[in-house]
């Protein structure tokens, strides 16, 4: 519809909620939304010591060994994924939401099964996505940095 000016006329409502939606759409651009409960993940170890420097070989904490270790909901797993990229999850399966069911260890190829609902969850290129469709949701992920100098893996939320 036009104006008196010519101009298009847009409705008064459409443009006071706008910029709203604008900044909701906005953030909800980062991360997806994971059912598995967050807590503190604070770890920092060595590559070499805990045997974690080539594509496919990993590494998981299920209770804290030093003092400043936090470990998330239910332990973390590292991976070398085959990307050459680390990758760290919470070991909680989101369909079994309990910090005692953890999923497996990696397979070879860096896949996990969750021992209670049979989810597999591939890990091989750092999505943690499920491949048998009974679970709808990736395992949750922690962000890595490595210090290659030191050969350092930071591991946080």
């Amino acid at each position: 519809m036009r104006g008196a000016r010519g101009r298009l006329f847009v409705g008064t409502r459409w443009l006071r909620c706008s910029p709203a939606l604008f900044l909701l759409a906005l953030s909800s651009c980062g991360r997806l939304q994971s059912s598995v409960p967050e807590m503190p993940v604070s770890l920092e170890r060595n590559a070499v010591t805990i045997n974690c420097l080539y594509p496919g070989s990993s590494w998981r904490i299920e209770s804290a060994q030093y003092t400043t270790d936090r470990i998330g909901y239910a332990g973390v797993q590292l991976v070398m994924a085959f990307d050459s990229q680390y990758y760290a999850f919470d070991l909680c399966c989101p369909n079994e939401l309990s910090p005692t069911v953890r999923v497996g260890k990696p397979s070879d190829v860096l896949c996990c099964e969750c021992p209670v609902c049979g989810e597999v969850y591939d890990l091989g290129y750092g999505q943690g996505s499920p491949t048998k469709g009974i679970c709808d949701e990736s395992l949750r992920r922690y962000s890595v940095s490595y210090a290659p100098l030191s050969q350092t893996i930071y591991i946080q939320n």
